[in-house]
């Protein structure tokens, strides 16, 4: 049986029959939104183990090539679980009042993202990109004005991309006369030596396709847009799967081409480029926690948190060995989780409250307390804090830095990762903690679907936390098929450069020292219960210094003196701005030259011969 291509067919042709026959019976979408990630959770458990499957299929003028490989299957398997998870979640949040139209679009995306991940040519590829493109476009947009103006930001960030890529990929396919993806990465690396210039024009067009898809270096700022205006369901999805997208782009040209043939300059045994590529993820994830540091809406600061951590993968990879690779690979799942878990538990806040301003919160964790755990559980991982599964990932992406002396680089990774306790905590204390506003005080916590979907979340950041060989175990076999080479590591354990650590045992540690405290918690004193807001004005009327309630609550200006401090250099050296301008001078040429076009036919006709001229002359050449 055709798994790849049934598992892609059904979701295209159940995506296309909820958009075009159930447009009025939204709650039968999601139904078959989350029938169909059920059917390829299925998919992705039958394809294990048939590492040779190989499908191909000729559509038109088009050969499009599917293999099941080792590499591909664990981000395709992982991915399905994740979306099953969130497409639990979203059973629940759409309904009457907060339903959207998104679920076929968000069906034929798993269509999409499947095809990602198997494409064995870079036709298949290019089509599963840009399927892609699109219908997560139309699902940020979703239909509102702001929401719409985030969608064209993100798309036009895709575009850029899609153009290096189609350029890479002619580039590529000129150079090696072939359009298998990872034959043409193996002939292009044995041109290292002879045709340098023309490979570091390959990596430099593939680096802006996958850097701006995973929100690294100067592509950082789309995520806090897209983000916090798409569905907040989708957010999920958004920040923990789709942006991986670009760390597997990566994974599958950049990182083997230096991996193989190399001979050009070496920066502390790492080519030169990956170092910069190293730079570039260290600046990023410490961008990404300043950003986040000031953020006061939490879907915006979280999104800012998601690309700090792309910023730690990225300088996982760029170490160049098979311990900083597995570092990356095993940060990425985590990241799915624990961020996917964020995400849903913000969204089940959103759904009880409809606010995401968070000095408009607080004390919510009394009325949701599900929801307060899940984000609390959350935190502790993005943090890096046993027992959760982020303390180990980034554990080895320490290593890994320390294992080739780059302590330059792990620096700014150590900044980033201390920093992200400020945000993490913002976020914790303005959301759950603190004073319950009156506006909230009859609130109902999380539906059950949702708060299932939440405690399944947590129990898989904390198992895999203390049994790291979870994940672990799949990414060494899928590793060692990728380079020939493994690392050691055990089911409780691993083998770090410096150190080594049983994470079961730690995390019987931890639990032992919760448990302590909270005993100490349950026999103690009685407290007393203080209304933080009949002293807050010391007397004074509030109205007198025109303030309203919700500027009582801590989170109001949260860090002000520190982002007084931090504001003047990130505006000053921010991409964003420089991006803007760009759009705003882009959307006047292509204005100016549509109403050419419109009144000239003859505009037209010079268009026309023109691009006649060029595919002439390309055909030649």
């Amino acid at each position: 049986m055709n798994l790849i291509s049934t598992g892609i067919l059904t979701c295209f042709t159940a995506g296309l029959f909820s958009l075009i026959f159930l447009q009025r019976v939204k709650k039968l979408q999601w139904i078959i939104f989350f029938i169909t990630a059920l059917f390829m959770a299925a998919v992705a458990y039958r394809l294990y183990g048939s590492w040779q499957l190989t499908e191909s299929y000729q559509t038109g003028i088009f050969l499009l090539t599917f293999h099941n490989g080792y590499f591909g299957w664990i981000f395709f398997g992982m991915t399905s679980i994740v979306t099953l998870l969130i497409a639990l979640f979203s059973l629940s949040y759409n309904d009457k009042k907060h339903a959207t139209a998104i679920a076929p679009l968000w069906t034929m995306l798993l269509g999409a993202n499947a095809g990602i991940f198997f494409a064995a040519d870079w036709i298949t590829f290019i089509i599963a990109w840009e399927i892609m493109g699109w219908t997560s476009f139309f699902i940020i947009a979703h239909g509102k004005p702001k929401s719409f103006k985030a969608g064209i930001y993100y798309y036009s960030l895709s575009m850029i991309g899609a153009v290096t890529l189609l350029a890479a990929v002619f580039i590529l396919y000129t150079a090696t006369g072939t359009m298998n993806i990872s034959d043409s990465i193996k002939a292009l690396s044995g041109l290292w030596g002879n045709r340098d210039g023309m490979i570091y024009t390959v990596v430099t067009l593939f680096a802006v396709t996958f850097f701006a898809k995973a929100a690294i270096g100067p592509f950082y700022m789309w995520p806090a847009k897209a983000h916090a205006e798409a569905p907040d369901d989708f957010s999920s999805f958004l920040s923990g799967i789709m942006i991986k997208y670009g760390i597997f782009g990566l994974l599958i040209t950049i990182v083997p081409l230096f991996r193989m043939n190399y001979s050009g300059p070496v920066v502390w045994n790492i080519p030169l480029a990956l170092y910069l590529m190293g730079w570039i993820g260290a600046l990023t994830a410490v961008s990404g926690t300043l950003l986040a540091v000031r953020e006061n809406d939490m879907k915006r600061l979280m999104a800012f948190s998601t690309v700090s951590n792309i910023g730690f993968i990225t300088l996982a990879l760029s170490v160049n060995t098979v311990f900083g690779i597995v570092a990356a690979v095993y940060h990425t799942f985590n990241h799915m989780v624990f961020k996917g878990t964020i995400f849903l538990s913000m969204a089940s806040v959103k759904f009880r409250t409809g606010e995401r301003d968070m000095h408009k919160l607080g004390g919510i964790g009394y009325r949701m307390p599900i929801a307060f755990f899940a984000f609390l559980i959350g935190i502790i991982s993005a943090a890096g804090i046993p027992p959760m599964a982020g303390f180990s990932s980034k554990w080895m992406i320490f290593q890994s830095l320390f294992g080739e002396k780059l302590l330059f680089l792990a620096i700014p990774a150590f900044l980033a990762s201390t920093g992200a306790f400020l945000y993490l905590y913002r976020g914790l204390h303005s959301i759950y903690l603190g004073q319950l506003s009156p506006r909230f005080s009859s609130i109902k916590p999380a539906p059950p679907l949702q708060s299932i979907t939440m405690i399944l979340m947590m129990l898989s950041i904390f198992v895999v936390g203390a049994f790291p060989g979870i994940f672990l175990t799949p990414i060494r076999g899928a590793i060692a098929a990728f380079t020939g080479e493994t690392i050691s590591a055990g089911f409780t354990t691993i083998s770090g450069v410096t150190a080594n650590v049983n994470l079961f045992m730690v995390s019987l540690t931890f639990i032992g020292s919760f448990l302590l405290v909270l005993f100490l918690y349950v026999v103690g004193k009685k407290r007393r219960h203080v209304e933080p807001l009949d002293s807050y004005m010391s007397g004074e009327y509030p109205e007198d210094w025109n303030m309203i309630p919700e500027q009582y609550h801590y989170a109001f200006r949260f860090y002000e003196p520190f982002e007084k401090m931090i504001n003047p250099t990130l505006e000053r050296y921010s991409f964003e701005n420089w991006f803007e301008n760009f759009i705003y001078n882009t959307k006047r040429f292509s204005t100016s030259l549509g109403r050419w076009l419109y009144r000239q036919q003859l505009g037209a006709f010079i268009v026309i011969t023109a691009l006649t001229l060029i595919i002439l002359t390309g055909v030649v050449w």
